[in-house]
This record gives structure tokens, C-alpha cells and sequence, in this order.
């Protein structure tokens, strides 16, 4: 897997993505990039949308980050990208 550092404002919300995040949610995320560093990329489009990673990204713009690690999930059809949201929305 191939991970690449991007300017943060490259990474775009989903504009549909269905899940309520909390501040709660964004404050733990937060905590964890802070003290244990980006253990887990933000997964994205080629054309910098979000796949997986809505409150990663939250998280370090609350941070002040101007650089957050993504995957380019550049091998996924527009079905396998909806299954792969919908999959990490209910997990």
C-alpha cells in the first residue's frame, strides 16, 4: 500500500457521507494523532474525495496539521468505493 502526504486542503469531505460525527469522536481522534502519531492513512479518490478518514481528517485540521497522510484508492470502480463507505460507516 502506498501512502502519500498531501496539503490538507486536497483532501475533500464526501459530500453524502452518511455518518453523524461527534466532536466527542473528533477530540479521541485527535488525542490518538497527537500522542501516538497517523497510525492509519485517510483512504481518498484520485480526485482527493474521501473514501474513508471524515474524522482522521476533522481531527487534524483541529490539530492545525497542514499535511495528513492518504491512500489513494486508485484501483477501486465507483461500486467497490460506495461498498468500501458504506462498509466503514457500519463498522
Amino acid at each position: 500500500m502506498k501512502v502519500d502526504i498531501w496539503p490538507i486542503e486536497r483532501v475533500l469531505p464526501y459530500p453524502l457521507n452518511a455518518r453523524k460525527i461527534t466532536d466527542a469522536a473528533i477530540g479521541k481522534v485527535a488525542t490518538s494523532i497527537r500522542e501516538f502519531g497517523w497510525r492509519q492513512p485517510i483512504v481518498v479518490e484520485p480526485s482527493g474525495v474521501i473514501v474513508i478518514g471524515h474524522v482522521r481528517r476533522l481531527a487534524a485540521l483541529r490539530l492545525g496539521l497542514s499535511e495528513v497522510p492518504v491512500h489513494v484508492a486508485d484501483n477501486l470502480s465507483p461500486a467497490q468505493l460506495k461498498a468500501l463507505r458504506l462498509m466503514d460507516n457500519r463498522s
